[in-house]
């Protein structure tokens, strides 16, 4: 991947496991990352997904992280050696965060649909000293049971890496934008969800898209406003961290190619 540092974070069905690192340009010092993992049902799907999204965040002086894992089509494999890899990513980020210079307490995992099953599975399943500062969930699966047999699983095996059957105390703060058309991943899962965290004590802000669908996050056709879903999706992400105080020491606003 052209500008970003290639690491392999680990080997697993007989292949090397790559995370693309990019950085702001100028000062070391010790700035938040994202790590971004991309959809695709489990199945298919590629890191560049959210290379956009990683690009602005360099240019808002944060590091951004985009990692592969492993998915049916090329490793025929299930939902669960995701949540596996997923894992890995992360704890291999906090392990290597000083030589990207990341402040390992101020990491934000992201994902959308699949990617954020993986993203919430991740830091749900991490020890409490380990949790991520945040999430950012772009039309996340929150329930696997339903789609169980469809990703090969039996529903007991969904039920242990589906987000809404696990434990949500202290669950990090998150943000979801979903679109209310969604038919994949119905907006009402997703309600049902946040307030599962809510009651659990955590902090569940969502933003609902009228009339937008599964995937409608990096739409670049414009609404209403005047802004297109990527941009106000964005937009929102960056409001979201920067209320939590997880806003880079040395913004950037460099444009990255």
């Amino acid at each position: 991947m052209p500008g970003a540092i290639s690491r392999v974070y680990t080997s697993a069905s007989g292949r090397e496991l790559r995370a693309h690192v990019l950085a702001p340009a100028g000062p070391s010092v010790s700035r938040p990352a994202i790590l971004f993992f991309f959809g695709g049902g489990w199945r298919r799907g590629s890191v560049t997904q959210f290379l956009a999204q990683a690009k602005a965040a360099v240019e808002h002086g944060y590091v951004a992280v985009l990692a592969d894992y492993r998915v049916s089509c090329r490793d025929n494999t299930t939902a669960v050696a995701a949540v596996e890899d997923a894992r890995d990513a992360y704890a291999w980020l906090r392990r290597e965060s000083a030589g990207f210079g990341v402040n390992p307490g101020q990491i934000v995992l992201a994902g959308g649909s699949a990617g954020g099953q993986l993203a919430l599975v991740a830091a749900l399943s991490a020890d409490s000293a380990a949790r991520p500062a945040a999430l950012v969930l772009y039309n996340p699966a929150v329930d696997l049971v339903p789609l169980a047999s469809w990703i090969g699983l039996q529903r007991e095996e969904a039920a242990k890496i589906s987000p809404s059957a696990m434990n949500l105390a202290a669950s990090p703060p998150m943000l979801i934008l979903h679109g209310d058309a969604d038919r994949i991943v119905p907006i009402d899962t997703v309600r049902e969800f946040c307030r599962k965290v809510r009651a659990a004590g955590g902090s569940c802000e969502l933003h609902e898209y009228a009339e937008q669908g599964h995937g409608f996050f990096n739409s670049h056709a414009k609404g209403a406003q005047g802004l297109t879903p990527y941009d106000d999706t964005l937009g929102r992400t960056f409001a979201f961290l920067n209320a939590l105080g997880l806003q880079p020491p040395i913004p950037v606003f460099k444009r990255v190619e």
